[in-house]
């Protein structure tokens, strides 16, 4: 990289190396001239309108309100909801608007058990192995993650349950071994409740073996003086800070309460920690007796995971338990050690941080990195109560996400603080969805190794309990001189760059899409079940009378209509370089044209 020009090492048929570069793309804004006034696009102020029509407002013309679905507004909905859409989706959306398709999509039950398929990959190891005790393999999770983003039309709870696995983190860079049932499972959780309710998510994920094991408060005991031993703090901080309140007290719009001094106001300090750690004893494995003896024994069987831990009242912590805001736990008798947990659940859930915490994590996994104050406190208040009284409901939650005023405004584009970094694994999973991957058999395989290590992420392999990256990540330069965030730029660096356009020249140039590896030693990968692209609408397109087609259409499907006329007729001339004789040619053009798109900062930015 030199003189901010990329080059690119490309293989193509008829020449066996071709040297591309292109300049990388400044996006300018233009001061506007002293004294205009911009009229539409949601400026409206101080316009008096008139019409011929009696029953409608005029005004709505220019307040944004009045416009009917459109493409680009489609396809910005697609990247704010989904992993990514292809032309038809968008087409759908377009045509029976945002409302409809919401609805719909928020209707759609959950598709076919992740952990259901995990044990179909066993069984089918165990049966082409002849070993009915053949072990399990990390691939059999990443397959089935796959296969349920490749072949169910949930998108929007895709994408939620995506953006809940970067809330509610565990990781299997934790060292807690071969264990894809324990993962399969838990996704199942954030998949079933990603419509549900935020206080039966919390409920699931505490009693999950997987969690209990990756904070270690598994086999959490109660406090014995005599051999210096106190109960493990780890859940009991991380529920706190990262699942539910957060550090300090907030307003309904995210803003941070602030004492007489003008310093936040903590949320809990160690105190608080010490006592939660009280509730959160007693827990162990949900597939063995209880028993004293086995408390502190590790898992017997690869199934250990997917049974609710049990609580053991004889090593839960007895006596009363001081929670948040003045609220307590009984001193039961007899210890009751699943209703002291209860009690702290509804304790958290209840606080008024819920809403604006979590609300305006979602909106950063979804929308944009910096919303204002008024998009937390509408999405806040949505947490609070859905219109019927109840709190927690993800469905109302979600559609105050993705319907508010901030998130639908066509004149987000030209707001500097207004979108958000894609994160890479979202890029990748986009491309594959916009362009229908496919197989013969529908059955699909991708162990994503190649993936994570090209751009160091994928579902469950963040390197802590604080994701991949954190929501108040501030880079050095122009974005902490503003005090935003960008949170995904602390994914980005030297490798990850050169990584995410080397993997992207590997998956759609030399069209290597998925990391296909066999289910067990001498298995052959079937032919059947190694994906493909479908690019035969953007083939027919790509003849130079037709470039203008193809760049306008991979700029809707890719990037909302966002790339700059410079950028396209940077990607069209680069375009013309290339032979157009025959379909292997046009298929070249194709794949160059879509590597080009992903690689523009119009695209890389998500507004």
């Amino acid at each position: 990289m030199s003189n901010g020009t990329v080059f690119l090492k490309m293989k193509y048929s008829k020449v066996k190396y071709l040297l591309i570069f292109i300049g990388l793309i400044t996006i300018l804004s233009a001061k506007g001239q002293s004294g205009m006034k911009v009229i539409g696009m949601g400026n409206s102020d101080g316009i008096t309108t008139t019409s011929s029509d009696s029953g409608s407002d005029p005004i709505n013309t220019l307040n944004r309100s009045g416009f009917l679905p459109n493409h680009n507004a489609a396809a910005k909905l697609t990247a704010q909801s989904t992993f990514g859409a292809n032309f038809q989706i968008i087409e759908d959306i377009a045509t029976m608007g945002l409302e409809d398709w919401l609805d719909a999509q928020l209707a759609l039950p959950v598709g076919p058990s992740v952990l259901d398929q995990v044990i179909t990959y066993h069984e089918f190891r165990k049966v082409g192995e002849g070993n009915p005790d053949a072990g399990t393999s990390m691939i059999f999770w990443d397959y089935a993650w796959w296969q349920y983003h490749m072949t169910q039309q949930d998108y929007l709870r895709q994408r939620v349950a995506f953006a809940l696995s970067e809330i509610l983190v565990i990781s299997r860079n934790s060292g807690f071994g071969n264990h894809p049932y324990a993962f399969a499972d838990y996704y199942d959780i954030l998949l079933r409740n990603a419509f549900g309710n935020y206080r039966d998510l919390l409920n699931e994920v505490t009693y999950h073996a997987t969690m209990g094991e990756y904070l270690t408060y598994k086999s959490n005991p109660k406090t014995d003086t005599s051999e210096n031993r106190f109960p493990d703090e780890n859940y009991a901080r991380e529920i706190m800070q990262l699942f539910t309140i957060g550090l300090f007290e907030l307003n309904p719009d995210g803003s941070r309460k602030v004492d007489g001094m003008g310093d936040p106001i903590s949320t809990y300090d160690n105190y608080d920690i010490s006592e939660f750690s009280k509730v959160f004893t007693g827990l162990m494995w949900g597939d063995r007796p209880l028993q004293l003896n086995q408390f502190f024994k590790g898992p017997l069987n690869r199934e250990s995971y997917i049974v609710d831990m049990q609580m053991l009242n004889e090593m839960h912590e007895p006596g009363p338990k001081e929670l948040l805001n003045g609220q307590m736990i009984p001193d039961r008798v007899p210890v009751d050690g699943d209703a002291d947990i209860q009690d702290a659940l509804d304790n958290l859930f209840n606080h008024p941080n819920v809403g604006p915490f979590i609300g305006k994590l979602l909106i950063q996994r979804l929308v944009t990195s910096n919303p204002s104050p008024e998009y937390i406190a509408r999405v806040s208040a949505a947490f609070d109560d859905n219109g019927s009284g109840v709190r927690g409901d993800m469905k109302s939650v979600i559609r105050a996400i993705i319907v508010d005023e901030e998130a639908r405004d066509c004149a987000a584009v030209n707001n500097a603080e207004f979108g958000m970094l894609r994160e890479p694994f979202v890029r990748y999973v986009q491309l594959s969805k916009a362009f229908n991957l496919s197989t013969d058999s529908g059955n699909f395989r991708n162990a994503m190794y190649d993936i994570n290590d090209q751009i160091n992420q994928k579902p469950f392999t963040s390197p802590s309990v604080f994701n991949f990256f954190q929501p108040d990540h501030q880079p050095i330069g122009p974005i902490a001189d503003a005090d935003l965030v960008a949170p995904e730029f602390q994914l980005i660096n030297s490798q990850t760059i050169i990584g995410y356009l080397n993997g992207l020249n590997d998956w759609i140039v030399r069209d290597r899409p998925t990391d296909e590896w066999n289910l067990y030693s001498g298995e052959t990968v079937p032919e059947n079940e190694k994906a493909y692209f479908q690019l035969s609408d953007e083939i027919a397109i790509a003849t130079d009378d037709r470039l203008h087609e193809l760049t306008d259409r991979l700029n809707l499907i890719l990037a909302q209509g966002r790339l700059s006329e410079r950028s396209m007729n940077l990607i069209a001339d680069a375009l013309r370089e290339f032979p157009q004789e025959d379909p292997e040619d046009l298929d070249e053009r194709v794949r160059i044209a879509i590597y080009l798109v992903m690689s523009a900062p119009e695209f890389l930015i998500n507004r």
